[in-house]
């Protein structure tokens, strides 16, 4: 799963980590990822923001939504 909310591009899959993992993309290159246990990892800590926060969280919801 694959959407762009906020002027980031959040991308999920299942088969990666387990399913825990979103991968963050901002001007096509990934900025880090957000494990969905423990939170922003490999890199992703420096590039926290609100915006990013809220962006991930809206993103997170859509995925439990939909029971991934």
């Amino acid at each position: 799963m694959r959407r762009k909310i906020k002027g980031y591009i959040l991308l999920f899959t299942r088969s990666d980590h387990d399913g825990r993992h979103i991968h963050v993309f901002k001007d096509n290159r990934e900025i880090g990822v957000y494990d969905r246990i423990h939170g922003p990892i490999r890199g992703l800590e420096e590039a926290m923001s609100r915006e990013l926060q809220e962006a991930l969280e809206e993103f997170t919801s859509e995925i439990n939504e939909r029971g991934l």
